[in-house]
C-alpha cells in the first residue's frame, strides 16, 4: 500500500523543489542501450588492467630475471590497483592518451622504483622497468583509444541522449553530438529546464517534468543536464531524479564552477567539462552491502540486548499493564507502508489518536515510558524491523503516513527523503534532529545522507549513535 499524496511520477504542476517525488518508485538497474556499449564497457578496463599487469611484470622479469616471480607479480598489482584509484581504466566519451600520459607514467616510475628499492637493484634496472612499462601502456592504449573512436564512427545505433536545458550551451551541444560521431551519442532531443532560451536544435520534447517518461519512451542512455541552462531552483531536483532514473547523467557544469571533480568522475564533451553524477545506493552491490550489514550488525545486537530486552519489557507491563508492544503504521522505502514495533510508553490509545497525534509532551507517558524514550531503549524492538527488511540500520527516520501528507505539502523535497531505506538511526538524529525539531532541517540532511550515501558513512553513524547513547549529551 502506498502511503496517500506520494507518487511515482512527476506531476507536471509541482513545484520545482519537489520534482525529485518521481524517484519514489523502485531503482531501476542501470541499462546501456547497445549490446556492443555493454561489451565495451566491459572489455575496455580488463584489457587495459591485463597489458598493463602484464608489461610490468615482464618488464621486471627482464631487468631482475633472478628474483623469480613474487617481486614481478607484486609489481602487476601495484601498477593496475594505483591506475584503478586514478580512474584511467573508465570508459569515456573523449578518451585522450595525452590527457593519460602523465598519470601513467607517473605509476610507472613509482612502481619501478619500489622494485628496485626492494629488490636491491640499480639505476639501469629501473629505467629498463619504465621504458618497457610505459612504452606498451601508452601504445595499447593509442592503439584501443583509435579502436574506439572507429567503432563509434561506424556503428549502425549511437547511444540516444536527452539533453536538459535550450540555451546556448544546450544547442551547441545538440550540434556537437550530431556531427561528431566519436562521442558515441545522438541527441533525440532536449528539454526545457525553467530558463528561456534560443531555438532548440534537437526535437524540444517537454520539460523536466516529463523526464521519468521520456527517458521511458525513448530508451534514454545518457540524459546531459547543461548546468548554466537550468534555472538554479530546479537543479537540485532534476539532479535527483536523474539519481532514479536507468540511464547514466552527465552534468555539464558551469563556468563559474571551479569546485574539483575526483578523476574518476571527470568527462569531456567536445571541451566542456563534465562530472559523472549518480547515487552510489542505486547500484545493486551498493544496496547488497547495506543489507549485509543490517542483518549481521542487527542480529547480532538483537541478540546481545535480550537481557535488556526482558527487563524493559518487565518495566513497560507494570507501568502500562498487558500488552508492552506498540505497533503503528509508518512509511518506508518507497512511500510503502509498515508496521513499526517499539516498547510501549504511553497509556492505550485508540487507533486514529495513535496515527494522528504528536506525542513528544504527552502527558500521559509514566517514569518508565519517559526513561525508555530518553534512552532510546524503546526503539529496540525495531531491531525486527530491520532483520525483516522493514527498515535499515542506518536512514531517514520514518513516520507516520499522515504526518508524510502534511509534510510532504509544505517541506520541500520531504519525500525525496524515501528514496532510500528508513533506519533505525541516521545523519538527522546524530545531529539532534529528532522529535520536536525543525521537518525542514531534518529533511535536508536526511537527503544529504542519501545523496553522499557510503559504507563507511553508516558505519561512522553507528559509532556515533552508540557514542550518544553511552555518552548522553555528548556532541
Amino acid at each position: 500500500m502506498r502511503a496517500q499524496g506520494l507518487s511515482p511520477s512527476i506531476d507536471p504542476g509541482a513545484s520545482p523543489a519537489d520534482l525529485g517525488a518521481a524517484v519514489l518508485a523502485p531503482v531501476v538497474p542501470y541499462r546501456r542501450g547497445a549490446t556492443g556499449a555493454r561489451v565495451l564497457a566491459v572489455l575496455y578496463p580488463v584489457c587495459l588492467a591485463l597489458v598493463d599487469g602484464w608489461a610490468m611484470a615482464a618488464a621486471v622479469s627482464m631487468a631482475r630475471p633472478a628474483d623469480g616471480a613474487v617481486l614481478p607479480g607484486a609489481a602487476a598489482v601495484a601498477v593496475v590497483v594505483l591506475n584503478v584509484g586514478g580512474g584511467l581504466y573508465r570508459t569515456r566519451r573523449s578518451p585522450s592518451l595525452l590527457a593519460d600520459a602523465p598519470s601513467i607514467l607517473i605509476r610507472v616510475v613509482l612502481v619501478g622504483a619500489f622494485v628496485v628499492v626492494v629488490g636491491e637493484g640499480s639505476v639501469g634496472a629501473w629505467s629498463w622497468i619504465v621504458v618497457v612499462a610505459g612504452v606498451s601502456a601508452l601504445g595499447v592504449r593509442a592503439f584501443v583509444n583509435a579502436t574506439i573512436r572507429t567503432y563509434r564512427c561506424r556503428r549502425t545505433r549511437s547511444r540516444s541522449a536527452l539533453i536538459v536545458g535550450t540555451g546556448g550551451t544546450s544547442a551547441h551541444l545538440a550540434t556537437v553530438l550530431r556531427e561528431r560521431g566519436e562521442l558515441g551519442l545522438a541527441a533525440v532531443g532536449q528539454v526545457t529546464a525553467g530558463l528561456a532560451g534560443g531555438p532548440p536544435i534537437a526535437p524540444l520534447l517537454g520539460d523536466v517534468a516529463d523526464l521519468p517518461a521520456l527517458v521511458e519512451r525513448y530508451g534514454i542512455d545518457t540524459l546531459v543536464v547543461v548546468a548554466e541552462d537550468v534555472h538554479p531552483e530546479q537543479m537540485g531536483a532534476v539532479l535527483r531524479v536523474s539519481f532514479g532514473l536507468p540511464c547514466e547523467t552527465l552534468l555539464v557544469r558551469p563556468p563559474s564552477d571551479v569546485v574539483p571533480v575526483i578523476a574518476g568522475r571527470r568527462e569531456l564533451l567536445a571541451g566542456l567539462p563534465c562530472a559523472r553524477v549518480g547515487w552510489r545506493l542505486r547500484g545493486a552491490p551498493a544496496r547488497c552491502a547495506k543489507r549485509v550489514l543490517d542483518l549481521v550488525v542487527g542480529s547480532l545486537l538483537l541478540f546481545l540486548a535480550l537481557p535488556v530486552f526482558a527487563v524493559c519489557a518487565v518495566a513497560a507491563r507494570v507501568e502500562g499493564g498487558p500488552g508492552v508492544l506498540f505497533r503503528q503504521r509508518r512509511v518506508g522505502l518507497g512511500g510503502e507502508e509498515f508496521v513499526l514495533l517499539k516498547f510501549r510508553t504511553l497509556r492505550q490509545m485508540d487507533e486514529h489518536e495513535s496515527d494522528t497525534c504528536w506525542t513528544v509532551d504527552d502527558a500521559r507517558i509514566g517514569r518508565v515510558g519517559r526513561f525508555l524514550r530518553s534512552t532510546s531503549l524503546d526503539e529496540l524492538p525495531q531491531l525486527w524491523n530491520v532483520i525483516r527488511g522493514d527498515m535499515s540500520l542506518v536512514g531517514p527516520r520514518p513516520e507516520r503516513p499522515h504526518f508524510v501528507e502534511q509534510f510532504s505539502r509544505s517541506c520541500p523535497g520531504y519525500t525525496l527523503r524515501h528514496r532510500a531505506p528508513v533506519g533505525l538511526t541516521g545523519w538527522a538524529q546524530i545531529h539532534g534532529f529528532r522529535g520536536d525539531t525543525s521537518i525542514e532541517l531534518r529533511a535536508r540532511l536526511d537527503n544529504h545522507y542519501i545523496d553522499h550515501w557510503t559504507f563507511s558513512g553508516d558505519l561512522r553513524i553507528l559509532l556515533l549513535t552508540v557514542r550518544a547513547m553511552v555518552f548522553r549529551g555528548a556532541g
